[in-house]
């Protein structure tokens, strides 16, 4: 079960990475599938969680999240776990709007989506990189990464697209 448990938010994980990398007009079908399969790997991954770690409890998982926070951070603090429940909420409200209206989702405001996007970002670099030991957190830091890359290219493409046209 452990594997399963750690498995699903690694595939959560490079499921948003190949999303980010395929969003675009010209792949919207494997973008969009992407996103879908790390929001649900997500869920996956908290419901397992929640039921192995935490008994389905609410102050269980406070109290792991606050002891994991002052750990890393030298704060006695459990409010990390309504991030995480946001984190969980927007993705999948996220992905379930691209699926139910995908022309509305392509023309949301640009505010909205960065703001979903980088708070997706903000999660997975404190997930996977500042709350992770070891070799997994080079591996988070590479995701991380891999998507600031990913946005970076897509801004210079769009910027060349503008003063060309």
């Amino acid at each position: 079960m452990e594997l399963l448990l750690r498995g699903t938010i690694w595939i959560s994980l490079l499921a948003w990475v190949a999303a980010e990398w395929r969003r675009s007009p010209q792949a919207p079908t494997s973008g969009r599938t992407a996103w879908t399969i790390g929001a649900v790997a997500a869920v996956v991954h908290s419901a397992l969680a929640f039921h192995l770690r935490h008994g389905w409890s609410h102050d269980a998982a406070w109290a792991d999240t606050a002891r994991q926070t002052e750990a890393v951070l030298g704060l006695d603090w459990g409010g990390g776990v309504f991030f995480n429940y946001a984190f969980l909420f927007l993705w999948t409200a996220d992905a379930d709007w691209w699926h139910a209206h995908a022309r509305s989702f392509a023309r949301r405001p640009r505010v909205i989506d960065a703001f979903v996007r980088g708070f997706l970002w903000f999660m997975f670099l404190n997930g996977a990189v500042v709350f992770v030991p070891g070799w997994r957190s080079a591996v988070g830091a590479a995701a991380v990464l891999a998507v600031a890359v990913a946005w970076y290219r897509r801004g210079c493409s769009a910027a060349r697209r503008i003063t060309a046209g």
